[in-house]
């Protein structure tokens, strides 16, 4: 099949532009090239040269990894040993080879290493995966020159500074490069910067003038050039540095340089000389290390742990000083109080004599027996978990995004009870609420609406309410979705029969129709291209808002189909006689887009010859421009406008005049020598030069071009806003974007007072003008603070009956004065009031300072979420960093801890996965502590009985596999399956995720309660068990029980007791749990019969050879004992479960009732559980149903009033 080619028109593109895009105009100053700092020389086409004159730069292989062959082992250990609780146990490790250990040294190091190598294991894989991806990148091609004009294809890591290098369209830049030439005459080339900077807009680089001719790979035969410039730096806007060719220095500036990891578009190919390489450059001087984060829960455990060791040392102080008085008395008067410890003849131990002394070695023995305390699986058990629990949300297919294949992954496993705990999510906009596609919508033209199309936000609307959408609107879309002949066309949406396939010219303002859409497929920068084999042209625009006008034209009859240097061709369909006629259009200027403009124009003249001036633009520009004759339908387009606006879409003005030929001649000349103007204020000359010709205009109408939000964006919203969950924006688009955006998803909503908090006023102007950059500083400063102040004041104190609401938005020169030290808080302080928060014109720095103030002050989990590599700061800051993994740019992905293909997916990442990782850590954590001072206590308790002599309750690998194998399974079953709702019905009650954000689950007292009913279940299982089997002769030859006996009957009971009091506190039982909670306490028998049966020399079994089977198990007595305690230990907690749950439940509790009673899942039902639930602070203020609630609580008000 033959290969489809694309004709792209040969431009000088340079040529189109007048303002600053392609205008060199460097102000660096070039002279501190050789000094500190501008060090670097580069030998281009001659990279061998530079190692011979000593140069030593790296090569452009870049590692990610943590660890190496040779620090993996010590930097491992030393991660693992960091640990308290792993130092604490290698210490009693050690201390447990000498005479002082009451056990064996193997019993307590087998568990601690087996635990430490699980653990480096789990390390070693991670960062092998790390390792892989690093793999992938290093070994990409890309074409070298590598002599005599040969490009061979190389990979990314063997590629050195100085090398020549051929990009071709579509692929990443392998380093930093100096742009040398490319495929367009004058060296221009498009550049895709969204892994840098998040942008999908293209960039234009331009090559130096004296390059433009290196246009073959045989013309690099023969070059030799030498660059000078800077270090090494994170800085991606600025560069500066000089190219010395043919005897003659030429300054460089960034409209040269071309930065790793961006992409090269709509240009067939360039060419390129590296002078960054590897870690050099300034993608990866900008990829910080990621930040080791921890989670609350988890740093909450520490201080538990650290509080078991303070009570540890504690009880084991007071056994020893116990012990150290006993000893004293223990020989008095030639009289032996515990004979069965000999102090007439033992060593230091037990000597009455040296009683401080041995009170101390008790002491070192003490704290080795107690060490059972401390659950030695504690951490590998939930790293286990967490893995498991990250596999089953990368699993999930409720979270697969079909259309591009990707699934969630979870990067890290670290931090998922963190999403469940989650109080504010930092959302960037551009590709992460939005698709960043643009698709025209709707139009006003001539004071007439048209487009029925209906934007996502409408329909989201009319779904919540119940109503039906226009009638004829659905059965449009039916019939659009079922028509195979019409095919949905990217960038485009519009319906309406009055206009579409040549209606529009029976309509009685055709004339304005007709200038309406040759003005959109006149008036843009877009560059054509054909395909030569079917005729089809698409096209290649700066913005997607661009490409959306051009193809609303192309798809209406007016197809922009060439662009020249000189004109431009459109291809217009007469629906008359159902012909296309081409009409080329003489391009005179271009005064194109900026933001400080807001509009952009072109001056053509038409083949009848008049002279068109056409102009589109914001309406806060464009209105003011009209002539007083063309205004006849500027308050239906103002209508229209707001309409549209109200729908979450962007507007833009059309408008045109005539130009007569003395007027442009005389334009023209002032236009040209502004162009050609060297002097400072050149733009400026520009500006006014265009502004003098821009008025007078004659209006059009409008456009409304729909921001794609993602699908399921408002709905997710609304949805995260019913959990309680605050959502901001931070977003580097201008303001009015934003509050589009903010209306789009719901964060905005008609009603809701705006605090608008921004710089761009008039005295603040002034300020600037003067240029006194001290007073414009203290001036601005100023000015935000009053704002603030000002903001603080019109909230009022919160009214649980109001439906008040504010959203505070701010831009990004008032955010630098609100981020300073004296005034964050306050600035802080006004937004938590508020119920939408959105940063416009932010930059990646700000984002991240943001993102930290939320987190370091109101100590609440903060989640950041964005798509490109300017979000990477805010997603390291966060505590938890979600990133978009996009069609493009993965260093947003590579930074976060999870990935997902979509925003609506945070919705059930969160509200299920991230609720029940969150309940699962929290129970397991405290069930955990239980068991441990369950077992602990029993054996304190013990050694209070045996006046402290040191001799532990249990054989010692009784001991050492208590957490490691029988009562380790079942812990490890409940944080991976349980649930204390289904998924649905998490989603259905998202006030339920309050319970994670307020930390119900993990507090103080409920940590302490569980403790409380260990030591109350250790008293009871010790005092039943040794008054039962003290002084009973409970053999049938009437022998009473000894230590072994004893301890093993104990052991049952605890073992017993803490299997069935996780049966009790799980919530969702599977086969599994079933297996793992009977399995273990099964497995206590087994082991029994098999550990007891080994007898070789007696070195293994010890005190527990044969004591089941020939002791235990034939008493009647053991069996009843074990049956007594375990009901007898439990009744009590299940007691208070049983009264907690039916006089104070929780709000799970309620819904487990309902779903019991069969009603959860009513509608109903729900919103009146919910409505009870949920408290004043929590009222829902932003979202599709605060929308909703507001509209209803407005109406009933009004309703009041007339009554």
């Amino acid at each position: 099949m033959a290969r489809r080619s694309k004709r792209l028109e040969k431009l000088k593109l340079s040529a189109l532009y007048s303002f600053a895009l392609c205008h060199r105009g460097s102000s660096e100053d070039h002279s501190r090239i050789g000094t500190a700092g501008f060090s670097r020389v580069v030998y281009v086409n001659e990279p061998d040269r530079l190692e011979e004159e000593g140069f030593r730069y790296p090569l452009n292989a870049v590692s990610t990894t943590k660890y190496s062959l040779v620090t993996f082992l010590p930097k491992s250990l030393f991660e693992q040993f960091r640990r308290v609780a792993n130092f604490y146990f290698l210490v009693s490790g050690i201390l447990a080879v000498t005479p002082l250990a009451p056990y064996t040294a193997v019993s307590a190091l087998v568990p601690l290493c087996i635990v430490i190598v699980a653990t480096m294991a789990k390390e070693g894989l991670e960062d092998w995966r790390r390792k892989q991806q690093d793999h992938e990148l290093n070994n990409r091609i890309v074409k070298v020159h590598r002599g005599n004009g040969n490009f061979e294809e190389t990979k990314w890591k063997d590629i050195k500074v100085g090398d020549v290098i051929k990009v071709e369209k579509d692929n990443f830049f392998p380093a930093d490069m100096i742009l040398l030439s490319s495929n367009y005459p004058d060296g221009i080339c498009y550049v895709e910067t969204m892994n840098l900077d998040g942008e999908t807009n293209l960039k234009i680089r331009q090559a130096l003038e004296v390059t433009l001719d290196l246009q073959e790979d045989a013309k690099f035969r023969n070059v030799r050039q030498t660059i000078k410039c800077e270090d090494p730096n994170a800085n991606l806007y600025s560069f500066v540095g000089t190219m010395e060719w043919k005897g003659r220095q030429y300054p460089l500036s960034p409209q040269q340089l071309l930065l790793r990891d961006s992409k090269l578009r709509n240009t067939d190919y360039i060419y390129g000389a590296v002078i960054f390489t590897g870690h050099d450059t300034k993608a990866m001087q900008n990829a910080t290390d990621p930040p080791s984060k921890r989670s609350k829960i988890e740093k909450k455990m520490d201080k538990i742990i650290y509080l078991l060791m303070s009570s540890l040392l504690i009880i084991a102080l007071l056994g020893s000083v116990l012990f150290g008085i006993w000893t004293k008395e223990d020989l008095r008067d030639g009289e032996l109080k515990r004979w069965y410890l000999r102090p007439d003849a033992t060593s230091i131990y037990y000597d009455p004599k040296r009683a401080a002394l041995a009170s101390f070695f008790h002491l070192l023995t003490a704290l080795m027996l107690y060490s059972y305390f401390i659950p030695i699986s504690l951490y590998i058990s939930i790293e286990m978990v967490k893995l498991l629990q990250a596999l089953f949300i990368n699993q999930d297919i409720e979270m697969y995004h079909e259309e591009s294949d990707k699934p969630t992954h979870a990067r890290t496993s670290n931090l998922n009870e963190e999403l469940g705990m989650v109080d504010t999510i930092l959302s960037d906009k551009t590709g992460t609420l939005t698709c960043n596609m643009m698709e025209f919508i709707k139009c006003s033209i001539g004071g007439t609406a048209y487009g029925q199309g209906v934007t996502e936000v409408e329909r989201a609307m009319a779904m919540r309410k119940g109503t039906q959408l226009d009638a004829g609107i659905e059965n449009g879309d039916q019939k659009e979705k079922k028509s195979e002949d019409s095919p949905h066309v990217k960038g485009f949406n519009f319906k309406d029969p009055r206009i579409m396939d040549g209606n529009w010219i029976h309509e009685p303002n055709r004339d304005m129709i007709r200038d309406f859409f040759r003005l959109l497929a006149i008036c843009h920068t877009c560059i054509p291209e054909i395909d030569d084999e079917t005729g089809n042209v698409s096209y290649e625009a700066e913005s997607p808002d661009e490409a959306a006008f051009v193809i609303a034209a192309r798809e209406l009859g007016f197809e922009f189909y060439k662009r020249s240097q000189t004109s431009i061709v459109i291809r217009e369909r007469d629906p008359v006689g159902n012909v296309v006629e081409s009409r080329k259009y003489e391009l005179l200027n271009m005064l194109e887009f900026s933001s400080s403009r807001k509009r952009m124009s072109v001056i053509v003249k038409e083949p009848e010859g008049r002279i068109l001036l056409l102009s589109k633009g914001a309406d806060s520009v464009m209105f003011k421009r009209l002539a007083p004759t063309g205004r006849k339908f500027e308050e239906e387009t103002r209508k229209h406008i707001n309409e549209y606006a109200d729908s979450g879409l962007r507007t833009l003005v059309l408008a045109y005049r005539v130009l007569d030929e003395k007027e442009y001649r005389e334009f023209n000349e002032k236009f040209n020598a502004a162009k050609t103007s060297v002097s400072a204020d050149r733009d400026e000359k520009i500006e006014a030069a265009a502004d003098s010709i821009e008025r007078d205009l004659f209006l059009l109408g409008a456009t409304a071009v729909e921001d794609k939000l993602q699908k399921g964006v408002p709905e997710c919203i609304d949805k995260l806003a019913q959990a309680g969950i605050k959502i901001w924006v931070l977003t580097g688009d201008k303001m009015e974007t934003a509050i589009n955006i903010g209306f789009a998803c719901s964060l905005l909503r008609q009603g809701m007072t705006q605090i608008i908090i921004t710089l761009e006023q008039p005295d603040i102007l002034a300020l600037e003008k003067n240029g006194d950059k001290q007073a414009i500083a203290k001036g601005s400063k100023q000015k935000v603070m009053d704002q603030i102040e000002d903001g603080i004041k019109q909230i009022p104190p919160l009214d649980p009956l109001s439906s008040e609401s504010f959203a505070l938005i701010i831009d990004g020169k008032s955010l630098t004065y609100a981020l300073e030290d004296d005034v964050k808080f306050k600035f802080l302080d006004l937004a938590i009031k508020c119920a939408s928060v959105i940063c416009c014109r932010s930059s990646p720095k700000q984002k991240a300072l943001v993102t930290r103030l939320v987190k370091q002050v109101t100590h609440k989990v903060t989640l950041a979420i964005g798509d490109g590599a300017n979000d990477v700061g805010m997603l390291q800051e966060a505590d938890i960093g979600i990133g978009i993994s996009g069609e493009e740019g993965m260093q947003a992905v590579m930074a976060s801890d999870v990935a997902i293909a979509q925003f609506r997916f945070l919705e059930r990442l969160l509200l299920v996965h991230g609720h029940w990782c969150y309940r699962r850590i929290s129970v397991m954590i405290c069930y955990f502590f239980y068991k441990n001072v369950t077992f602990g206590v029993t054996i304190f308790l013990y050694e209070a009985f045996a006046s402290f002599s040191g001799k532990p309750a249990y054989n010692d690998w009784f001991l050492s596999l208590y957490n490691v194998i029988f009562t380790s399974l079942p812990v490890i079953a409940l944080g991976v399956f349980d649930q204390d709702v289904s998924a649905r019905l998490c989603l259905q009650y998202p006030e339920l995720y309050q319970e994670g954000v307020q930390n119900i689950l993990f507090s103080w007292r409920r940590i302490l309660g569980w403790m409380f009913n260990g030591v109350m279940n250790a008293i009871l299982i010790f005092f039943f068990c040794t008054t039962a089997f003290e002084d009973q002769a409970f053999r049938q030859n009437g022998q009473v029980a000894g230590l072994d006996a004893l301890g093993v009957v104990m052991y049952t009971c605890v073992v017993w007791v803490v299997n069935c009091q996780m049966a009790l506190s799980v919530n969702y039982f599977t086969i599994i749990q079933h297996i793992f909670i009977w399995g273990s306490i099964a497995v206590w028998y087994l082991f029994l019969l098999a550990y007891g049966a080994i007898d070789l020399l007696g070195q293994y079994s010890n005190t527990a050879y044969m004591v089941f089977v020939e002791q235990l198990a034939p008493a009647l007595l053991y069996w009843l004992v074990t049956l007594f305690v375990v009901l007898a230990t439990l009744i009590p907690y299940f007691s208070y479960a049983a009264v907690q749950i039916r006089f104070f439940p929780m709000f799970h509790n309620k819904i487990q009732w309902k779903r019991y009673l069969g009603k959860a899942e009513d509608p109903e039902v729900a919103r009146q559980l919910s409505s009870r639930h949920r408290t004043s602070s929590q009222q829902r203020m932003v979202g599709i149903s605060a929308r909703r609630d507001g509209k209803t609580m407005q109406i009933t008000r009004e309703i009041d009033l007339e009554v």
